[in-house]
């Protein structure tokens, strides 16, 4: 399967998940300084996207980078066409080394402020000075989309059944090292699908697949688009109810300005 004649496979030459020469080291106990919480599990979460059960339909050359300053591969969409405010992917991943677990090599002619704009302005915000490779500690969410499956399983299906519970959480910003375990437990036990935000991408109506350790997997409903987040980039999360929801229920608050005061009393 080819897009462009860039072939799909080809991130996986000699990039195909390994183990790293010499005996594997004893894990480290959390360190409070890590502040990467989620480097390690974003790369074990592309890892999956080179397993033969899925690699065929992974469209390496549409992935999108979030990062803490900047963009990667997408802009930020002033008006919302889809179930997210960023614009659809189209940077490359070119490879990846298990061994190397800093940074990934991608492929993009420039990157992007974080600033909402519409497609006819979106250079107004462009940085067109080439990069190739993308530190996994600056990283708060990639996204990137998929061919549909012809036959069988679906690409959700394929993806959802190599995520476990084999990564422990393991973040390092709080004395028991387990930041995203609560954000993870109430975004899965809900009946609905899920918004959120994540650094400077917002989801709406977003499934949860599952995770792999620190990093959160969701499925946008409206498109092929596949999030990888990190639980520790989550700022507001709630269940999506649609239009005409549960939130147009809420009373309306009470300003400071504006003292509550008692109803007359009803005198006959």
């Amino acid at each position: 399967m080819s897009n462009n004649g860039w072939m799909v496979s080809r991130p996986c030459q000699n990039n195909e998940a390994h183990h790293c020469p010499g005996h594997k080291p004893e894990p480290k106990p959390c360190q409070k300084e890590d502040d990467c919480c989620c480097k390690k599990d974003m790369l074990k979460a592309l890892e999956l996207l080179f397993n033969e059960k899925i690699k065929e339909y992974v469209c390496f050359h549409k992935f999108s980078f979030i990062g803490r300053k900047y963009l990667v591969g997408t802009f930020l969409e002033k008006d919302e066409i889809g179930h997210d405010n960023t614009a659809a992917p189209w940077a490359k991943l070119k490879s990846i080394d298990p061994c190397q677990s800093d940074y990934i090599n991608i492929l993009a002619n420039g990157f992007y402020y974080p600033i909402p704009t519409t497609v006819y302005h979106k250079y107004n915000y462009f940085v067109p000075y080439p990069v190739d490779k993308v530190s996994l500690c600056d990283l708060e969410a990639i996204q990137f989309e998929y061919y549909p499956c012809v036959g069988g399983w679906s690409f959700k299906e394929r993806l959802t059944s190599l995520l476990d519970k084999k990564h422990p959480f393991m973040c390092c910003k709080d004395d028991d090292c387990c930041c995203g375990d609560t954000t993870f437990r109430n975004l899965s036990f809900s009946t609905n699908n899920v918004n959120l935000t994540a650094g400077w991408l917002a989801l709406k109506n977003a499934e949860v697949l599952g995770r792999v350790g620190n990093v959160l997997v969701l499925s946008d409903t409206s498109s092929n688009k596949i999030s990888f987040v990190c639980l520790e980039s989550i700022g507001f999360y709630g269940s999506y109810y649609g239009f005409g929801g549960a939130y147009d229920t809420f009373d309306e608050p009470v300003t400071p300005d504006e003292p509550a005061t008692l109803d007359e009393p009803n005198i006959e």
